[in-house]
């Protein structure tokens, strides 16, 4: 072993010898052989000849004497010492580690990390239990305390927590580990996070509210080829604050002209008599649309005409003319209602602001007539065959989350107007569907969505079920209006001809 070598052995043995650094067999022969350290230490060396080199004068150069360091252990074999009768001469290099002090090491706790996933009260939970520690060496986990029945055990094959969780909270685990047949524990935190529907509560609106309306309703049209349900529910939020439902609707099929009326209405949340501003509209343009269209009306005969025979496109474009004028006359009765009952309470007449999807259809033979007008957020669509929609209107929507347009003055005004109503005539169209956006919302969440036809068979394969019996489909479209989603708890209304 040359002198670096052995200087480099004497000085790590010597640091770890007066710290007491417990270390492996292993780690000293490495630290032996670490570059870093040699580089290190063979920059002393070279320091102390150079600060030498500068002191010594020639008298100092008659004898040298070597200062020896405590010799290192050799860690490959036995302790031995030098011989007593084999003192060293000067200059002589010793081949044989001197004794040390045999001192016993000092077994340092390793420090672990230990890791796992937050779980969510009534979601299955699958968490791999990580321990990392500062040694680098793989720890066993013999067995984990839990506080109390969390529906959660621990599966030592996969290291997982698995399970349902019971209950919401902050729970400490008592986590049993060893490594090299030492046994340690530690606590760790597990983190239970509530089921979001526990934490809504259901309140009821003051008694003596003005304009009370119904948290849920329903109605149904059963006849003779003629099927039409529609729903509407109070939303999470509205319930959590104790306030009413907001949207409205309205169905209708009259038996001697055999027009359908759907129409749908979300009043503003922000607007505190929106309630009452929708159900004015509905019944408003529901009235108007009724006595339009119904056979007694001599003006709309024409365009009856041009409706059945749709192979004329002069005529086609009177009958969208027709349509365009009958929607906006409807519009205007109902802001001219809006404004007259603001007035009667000495109200500003944005306290009921709501929007308002109406469309109006006729069956002809295997195909579908429909005129629909869109103000406001919300869907309307005929879906038909299978896989295909057309989507029968733009949503209003602005800059933010929730804005929207309401039937005002200005609406009925805007140059753009006639663009908010469509006809068309399909065939086997086999859905006619209205919503307000707390269903639109969560269903295709962005305009685009809107266009998607296969979010839209989704939608129909989920409400097949609620159709399969047509004598209970309003109901049952009601109680599946509670469909829970994440941040979408506004009022939810759907109106479906099939």
């Amino acid at each position: 072993m040359d002198k670096k070598a052995l200087l480099r052995k004497l000085i790590i043995d010597d640091t770890l010898t007066q710290h007491r650094i417990p270390v492996h067999e292993e780690l000293v022969i490495a630290l032996y052989e670490d570059a870093e350290i040699s580089q290190y230490i063979d920059f002393i060396i070279n320091k102390i000849k150079t600060k030498t080199a500068e002191k010594i004068t020639p008298q100092d150069k008659v004898q040298p004497i070597l200062l020896l360091l405590p010799p290192a252990r050799d860690l490959a074999t036995k302790e031995t010492s030098l011989s007593e009768e084999s003192p060293l001469k000067p200059g002589q290099i010793p081949t044989h580690s001197a004794p040390m002090p045999t001192e016993k090491l000092i077994i340092q706790r390793p420090t672990a990390k230990i890791t796992l996933s937050n779980a969510k009260v009534g979601t299955a939970f699958n968490s791999t239990l990580n321990i990392e520690l500062n040694t680098l060496e793989i720890a066993e986990i013999e067995a984990i305390d839990f506080p109390e029945a969390l529906g959660i055990t621990f599966d030592p094959e996969s290291r997982c927590l698995v399970g349902m969780p019971t209950k919401s909270g902050n729970f400490s685990l008592i986590v049993h580990w060893s490594v090299n047949a030492i046994r340690y524990y530690n606590e760790v935190l597990l983190i239970i996070n509530p089921d979001p529907r526990s934490l809504w509560q259901i309140n009821e609106p003051p008694a003596d509210s003005l304009y009370p309306k119904a948290h849920i309703d329903s109605k149904l049209i059963l006849e003779e080829e003629i099927r039409i349900a529609g729903a509407s529910r109070r939303g999470r939020s509205h319930e959590h604050a104790g306030t009413f439902r907001d949207d409205d609707f309205y169905i209708h099929h009259d038996n001697q002209s055999q027009w359908n009326i759907l129409i749908v209405a979300d009043g503003a949340g922000s607007a505190r008599y929106s309630r009452e501003g929708s159900r004015i509209a509905i019944n408003t343009v529901s009235h108007y649309l009724k006595s339009q269209l119904s056979v007694d009306n001599e003006a709309f005969k024409p365009h009856l005409e041009a409706i059945h025979q749709w192979n004329d496109n002069n005529a086609i474009n009177q009958v969208g003319s027709f349509f365009a004028q009958l929607f906006r006359n409807a519009a205007q009765l109902a802001i001219n209602n809006l404004k007259n009952e603001a007035i009667h309470i000495n109200e500003p007449v944005k306290s009921f602001s709501t929007t308002l999807l109406a469309t109006v259809s006729l069956r002809i033979n295997d195909e579908l007539f429909a005129a629909s007008f869109w103000m406001g957020d919300g869907a309307i669509a005929a879906y038909g065959p299978a896989g295909k929609v057309r989507v029968l209107g733009i949503p209003d929507s602005g800059e933010y989350a929730g804005q929207t347009r309401f039937l005002d003055d200005s609406a009925l005004n805007d140059a753009e107007f006639n663009r908010r109503i469509i006809i068309g005539k399909w065939k086997d169209i086999s859905h006619l569907i209205l919503m307000t956006d707390g269903v639109s919302d969560p269903v295709f969440e962005t305009d685009n969505g809107l266009q998607d036809p296969n979010k839209w068979t989704a939608l129909i394969d989920e409400i097949s079920p609620c159709l399969a019996s047509p004598e209970n489909a309003d109901k049952a479209l009601a109680e599946w209006l509670n469909f829970f989603s994440a941040g979408n708890h506004d009022d939810r209304t759907l109106v479906v001809a099939w």
